[in-house]
């Protein structure tokens, strides 16, 4: 199905602050467009500070001081006539917290009160969403964290007492026990050691796959995207550089960030030094005219100095900004 749970359009959010008459602007994102599907994983990625994790705060309307919505849209399927959560009313946000829209944070801990035990924990989050009896929600809720292998000792133990791996397999269950439409993940893996990450991200895929509901799923592993994401969206400075289905774009990548970040991967069987880019990530509060890629790349034409590229349509579901595509590195 290509029906859109999520159209993000022009998507325009920046850190402001104001000390002692000084005046600073953030551009963390800068115009950002792009679409999440019915049944799919949608993966971000991009090294740090390249915006990710604003991004999907203004679209799960996690938007707080210094942060603020500037421009553009994010609307989901399931709210008609919303252009924004960060700007739709509480009592909108919270009907569809939960229960249309989920969000598995980075880190467990973020989540997951250390004075309360996991039962109390899903009867903050879920209980108003689930109807029937106490008896009917502890069933409900066993039955949930069957499906990403705990059993019901988890429900009385506090996080601290459960492993790393336990207490991310509890915030993936809280997040997907009342079915919703959609899930933000954000870095979910991170912490983990590569079995419990490889266990996770199949459980994720498993419940997605039951559940029936769109993922946006952030990394900036291209590793995890691989064996995960159906599409997977590239992002520098602020913005979308490339977007294409995530074998494609791991096969055939077009603009030079990422055919960067997938050569510096490494390879079994080979000693091969892998370079890295010169300079760094652009300073959003006073970033490049132009292509924000062109200080660092390595076929930056005159244009990219001075005009800032479009992403445009390049082949089949494939887009790419890039004044060079199709030139050689």
């Amino acid at each position: 199905m290509n029906t859109a749970v999520l159209q993000v359009e022009d998507l325009r959010a920046y850190f402001r602050t104001r000390y002692f008459g000084v005046k600073r602007e953030v551009r963390a994102v800068d115009g950002v467009t792009f679409e999440v599907r019915a049944d799919e994983i949608y993966g971000l990625a991009g090294e740090s500070s390249s915006g990710k994790t604003t991004l999907v705060k203004a679209i799960a309307g996690l938007v707080k001081p210094p942060l603020q919505l500037v421009d553009g849209a994010a609307r989901f399927s399931f709210l008609p006539g919303v252009r924004t959560l960060a700007t739709a009313s509480p009592d909108v946000v919270r009907a569809v917290r939960w229960s249309r829209l989920s969000y598995i944070m980075q880190g467990s801990m973020s989540v997951l009160n250390p004075l309360r035990r996991i039962r109390s924990t899903f009867d903050d989050f879920a209980r108003d969403h689930i109807a029937g009896s106490a008896a009917e929600f502890e069933r409900a809720v066993l039955s949930h964290l069957g499906k990403v292998r705990l059993d019901s000792s988890v429900l009385d133990a506090y996080p601290h007492e459960l492993s790393g791996g336990m207490r991310q397999r509890v915030t993936i269950a809280l997040a997907t026990i009342c079915n919703p439409q959609f899930v933000i993940a954000d870095e979910p893996t991170t912490a983990l050691d590569v079995i419990v990450q490889r266990e996770v991200l199949g459980m994720i895929r498993q419940l997605q796959q039951e559940i029936g509901s769109s993922v946006l799923f952030v990394t900036h592993d291209l590793g995890v995207h691989a064996a995960l994401t159906d599409r997977l969206g590239i992002m520098y400075g602020g913005r979308l550089v490339e977007e294409a289905p995530t074998a494609q774009l791991l096969r055939e990548p077009r603009h030079p960030y990422t055919r960067h970040l997938i050569a510096s991967l490494p390879r079994i069987g080979t000693q091969e030094r892998r370079d890295g880019l010169p300079g760094g990530p652009p300073n959003l509060a006073d970033p490049a005219t132009g292509c924000r890629f062109h200080p660092r790349c390595p076929i930056a034409m005159d244009v990219c100095r001075t005009v800032a590229p479009d992403l445009r349509p390049s082949g089949d579901d494939h887009r790419v900004a890039c004044h060079a595509e199709g030139a050689g590195p």
